[in-house]
Formats: C-alpha cells, structure tokens, sequence
C-alpha cells in the first residue's frame, strides 16, 4: 500500500484556513464549553513513515468512540496531516487535545497548531531555538500544559597546556524551559556536567540526557554515557558500573547535582530514546527504567534512589534476555506496560519486541498477547483514558488495532481490541496522543 502524501500537506493547508474562516462567530462574549475529556476530547493518532534515519510523521484526529469501535479503520492512505519535519517531527498534545506542539529535529524550531478537526490543523506560532539551543538536534519533553523543556549536550575532549596529554572528555549542558502559550524560552542554562576524577581518567563522559521529570521542585534527567579512547581518538564500549541521574532546580536550572546507585548491581543508561522512562508514582517517588543492559526499574525517593526498594529486574522476571531501551508507559496504582526487545532473538532493528505488563510494587511481569511481531523502536506515546491505557499496536507496514489495556487485569489478555488501523509501506504508528 502507497502513501500518497504529496497533496495532503497542500490540502490540508487549504482545508483548515476554510474551517477557521467558517468557525468564526460575531458575538464575541460568546465563551465555549471546556470539553469533557472522557466524551467530547479530541485524541491523535500519529504515524510515522521511514523505519531509519529521516522519517515523515502524520496526524489524525480520533475521539474517544471511534477508537474503542472495532468496525471503524483508520487509515493515513490519501489522509492525514503532514507536521513539517526535517528529520523527523517530536510530537506531544496539550491536555484538552485542542492543540498539538511539535519539536522539528533536525530543523531547530518548535511549532504549535491548533486542531479543527478530522486531518485539519492550523500553525499558530513558530520558534528558531537553534541560538539558544546551539544546534538544530535538541531533544525536548513536555512538563505539563504549560512547559516543555528541551536539552542537549556537547562533549569535547581537554588536554594539558602542550595538547598532547589528553585529561577528559567535557560536557557541556544546555537547557531550556518553553513557555506553551508563547512558544518562547522563560529560562535557559549552560552548565559542564558534574564529573568524577575517576570516570575521567577512564576518558567516561556523559554523551546524552533526556526524558526528564519534575518531582519536589527537581528536574531528573536520565543520562547516558561514552567513553573516549585518546590513543585511537575512538568512542569505545561503554561498560557501566552503576546508574546515574543529573538533578537540577526547577524552574529555575540552576544547581546542577548528580545522584548514583549500583544497588543490586544495577547498570546502564537511564535517557531512554523517544518514551517517557521516569514517571512520578502517587506517594512522589519516580520510578526510572534502565535502558541499557537487562531491562530493569529502580526508585528515586526524597531526591535519592531507595535502596530500600532495591531493584525490579523486568528480564529476570520474564526468565528471557529483553532490554528496554526507549522507555514506558505507567498507567496508575503501581501498574505500567514496557515495551522490551527479546535481546534472545534479535537486535533494535527486528521486530522481537513484546509489551509487558509490570506490577512496580509485587515485581511482577507479564507479556501480553499481541498476536503479530510489533518494532516499537520509535515508539513514542500512549495514553490513559478512563483508567486505562490506549495504545497503536500494528507492524510495520501492516495492520493493527488500537489496543485498550486494563491495569486491573492480570491476565497476559488483560485488554480490548478497538478500532483497525492501517499503516503503509515501511510505515508505523508512534502513538495516541
């Protein structure tokens, strides 16, 4: 099945600006109803198309019923939203689902659109954050419906006054905080990342951050790290001895701090890849995933990991070799769904992954009975409705459905199957937004 997207992104331009014009109205005291978000919310569904490198994202607008209706087929073939990307688009959508924000990767601006229905969305506000950001490839994460933070490193190798003697490998941080409404930078920081005299001399060095989470007036940022070889100036395997986490201020990005643990022997990076990997639980603590190495979750408690909670070995507990190296979703109450990729079978590049059902506080997994190979790779988001959680499970380039997950259920078929979706070729779906 061919996409064809061409003159989608044209008509699509065409068809909002007629919607807006049309939806005006003369009496200006009018106000509009907020909203329910369990009937009359918009929801997204976004596809991705380009399983590597470059790839060309497209929404659509869903509500509640139509998702849940197993006789609807949603499909992107001669429909869709095309959101402008230079590499690839980093979507997030305001709480009411009236309005979409995106990060253009590669293209170094933020974007927000209003949506008037159906494949219809209208650009309102566009911002360059290359000058503060100091590249075009920054990641960014939403905070709430009012923030977003965006941040990226630079690492640079530091030698001795005859610059022969290499001594590290800097880095530096830059972050900023948007303001949603505006689109504009409230706050932005540089800083060097904390470092120690030993990881030093090994040439180690943080090589990214990302997905981080707000809790008790902290920003957590899950890092990962490299290691520099001076005698061959070569990135080299990266063999980590703990877990490592950067907290800083917030709002305001200031005191940058790091907290480690290697309880139970725990290592590998906690930056994860497009997917949330920390989420705040009900009692505050953040529940952060390993994303390197055995798929496992540890918890930060009081601005420090709880070694009194230890670790929760997800792959030990599936009894097969599974790594989750994007991230997950938490549903509420102790209970998330992890995408893993069955390391037993095959590398990031197959189709091996499973989504399993996690029980944080009873350390228990179970894998869910998706019955086709999914590649959740670039998957990025799904959302909880009603208590349960909604995700766009298919195959590249094939079809699938909107699945409906109960956190109630401990059954490996603890979900219902809701409407089809169709994808085309080498395309994917990203989430429900």
């Amino acid at each position: 099945m061919n996409l064809n997207f061409s003159k989608i992104f044209k008509l699509t331009f065409t068809t909002a600006a007629a919607l807006t014009l049309a939806s005006c109205s003369n009496d200006e005291s009018e106000t509009p109803a907020t909203p329910d978000p369990t009937t009359t919310r918009s929801y997204h569904l976004v596809l991705g198309q380009g399983s590597t490198k470059e790839s060309t994202t497209y929404t659509q607008g869903a509500t509640l019923a139509e998702m849940q209706d197993r006789n609807k087929t949603f499909s992107f073939t001669g429909f869709g939203f095309e959101v402008p990307s230079t590499r690839t688009a980093r979507v997030y959508a305001s709480n009411d689902g009236e309005t979409i924000y995106n990060l253009n990767y590669g293209g170094g601006a933020v974007t927000k659109f209003s949506y008037n229905g159906g494949q219809n969305y209208k650009q309102l506000l566009n911002t360059d954050i290359q000058a503060v950001m100091g590249t075009a490839y920054p990641r960014w994460t939403k905070i709430d419906d009012k923030y977003a933070m965006l941040q990226h490193v630079f690492s640079e190798e530091k030698y001795d006054a005859t610059g022969v003697i290499y001594q590290r490998t800097a880095t530096t941080v830059k972050l900023a905080r948007i303001n949603l409404e505006t689109m504009t930078v409230e706050e932005n920081a540089t800083f060097e990342f904390p470092w120690t005299e030993a990881e030093a001399a090994q040439g180690v060095h943080v090589s990214r951050i990302d997905a981080p989470v707000v809790a008790n007036g902290k920003l957590y940022y899950g890092a990962a790290k490299s290691k520099y070889d001076p005698i061959t100036a070569a990135k080299i395997t990266m063999q980590y001895q703990d877990v490592e986490t950067l907290v800083v201020d917030y709002p305001s990005l200031k005191t940058p701090t790091t907290i480690r643990t290697d309880v139970d022997n725990v290592a590998g990076s906690t930056n994860g890849y497009r997917t949330p990997v920390a989420h705040k639980d009900e009692d505050g603590a953040i529940l952060q995933l390993i994303t390197s190495n055995s798929a496992t979750i540890t918890k930060i408690k009081n601005g420090v990991y709880d070694t009194s909670y230890g670790t929760f070995n997800i792959a030990q507990a599936l009894g097969y070799k599974a790594e989750a190296n994007t991230g997950w979703f938490y549903a509420g109450n102790g209970i998330g769904y992890v995408p893993v990729l069955n390391t037993d079978l095959g590398g990031s590049s197959s189709s091996n992954w499973d989504l399993i059902r996690v029980d944080i506080n009873k350390k228990t997994a179970v894998k869910m009975n998706i019955p086709f190979a999914m590649w959740l790779r670039q998957y990025q988001w799904a959302s909880v409705i009603e208590g349960k959680l909604y995700m766009a499970l298919t195959p590249i380039g094939g079809e699938g459905n909107i699945y409906i997950f109960d956190p109630a259920s401990t059954s490996a078929d603890g979900f219902k199957v809701g409407a089809k979706l169709k994808t085309g070729t080498d395309a994917f779906y990203l989430g429900v937004y």
